[in-house]
């Protein structure tokens, strides 16, 4: 069970009648079986079973210095390329040598952790890009797992080598730079630009135009940093006016931070969802490329995309 639902419960029961949204019953929300999100406490019985590896996508150092037993180690630099910007999607084979290198297959059940929020949320993205749906992320990461008193090692593990293919990358969960300009140049009233950088970027940098600002740590619960229950979160975005029906498209700087919105937004139901790869550093990088300041705000300053 996920954390704090008890302390939500009364609260659930007045923000629905508060929304109108009567349980959320006027929308469609896919029921997302089995979960993407695994509990920290839950790990313990997925170790060492066949047919499952767990990833640490932490640094080298931090994995050395103490990692789940039996888990290898993707850091999030091995799955991204930094052309023509940084951490974009990295390409089908250098996919399928990382995954086969650590033991992943197609049968695979991959159960991702980080210490940063995003690590393991980008790799569940990644696999889903190539096709591999058999991948979950732990709730809270190595922080809510070291509150678990799990055994740590520090010893490297050396996988039996699996074969991985990757499918053609999946265009339905992915936006290209193109895609957003035409919206923002004919606004269709179904597609919503959902900027997950905090207020304070969009004041300094600004933001595409039309975008909706939320924050990305609005998806998670301030203390343990575990996400927030899909029952929290159907009613944050729906506060917002972002419903099941509409077609999502996430960005961030770099697209790290959306990676956990897709995470939660398609838990709690949401499938047209989509991630702008090049983020708005590819978007501000092109000086063609209009930018929304705040009313009263200068225009930055042209910058390269280093």
């Amino acid at each position: 069970m996920r954390p704090h639902a008890g302390k939500i419960a009364l609260f659930l029961v007045f923000a629905l009648f508060a929304v109108g949204i009567g349980g959320c019953s006027s929308h469609t929300f896919v029921q997302t079986e089995p979960s993407l999100i695994l509990g920290a406490k839950e790990l313990s019985g997925y170790i060492g079973k066949d047919g499952v590896v767990i990833v640490d996508t932490r640094s080298a150092d931090e994995y050395a210095a103490g990692h789940v037993q039996g888990a290898v180690n993707i850091p999030t630099e091995d799955i991204v390329i930094n052309v023509p910007v940084k951490n974009m999607l990295t390409s089908q084979k250098k996919i399928e040598k990382v995954m086969g290198s650590n033991g992943i297959s197609n049968s695979t059940m991959v159960i991702a952790y980080d210490s940063n929020k995003m690590g393991a949320s980008r790799l569940l993205w990644t696999l889903f890009m190539y096709g591999h749906r058999d991948v979950k992320v732990v709730d809270g990461g190595f922080n809510a797992l070291s509150a678990c008193n799990l055994t740590l090692s520090t010893e490297s593990v050396s996988p039996q080598e699996a074969v991985f293919t990757a499918r053609e990358p999946a265009s339905n969960w992915l936006a290209t730079q193109e895609e957003v300009l035409a919206q923002v140049n004919a606004p269709d009233d179904n597609r919503i630009l959902l900027d997950v950088r905090s207020m304070e970027e969009y004041y300094e940098v600004g933001k595409v135009p039309t975008s909706v600002m939320m924050d990305y740590n609005t998806n998670f619960f301030s203390g343990d940093q575990t996400f927030k229950t899909t029952d929290i979160t159907k009613i944050n975005y729906m506060e917002e006016g972002i419903f099941p029906e509409n077609e999502i498209i996430l960005y961030c700087q770099t697209s790290l931070r959306a990676a956990p919105v897709f995470v939660q937004l398609y838990e709690a139901g949401y499938r047209n969802i989509r991630i702008y790869d090049g983020a708005y550093l590819e978007w501000s990088s092109n000086s063609g490329n209009p930018i929304e300041m705040p009313a009263g705000s200068a225009a930055p300053a042209a910058k390269d995309a280093s």
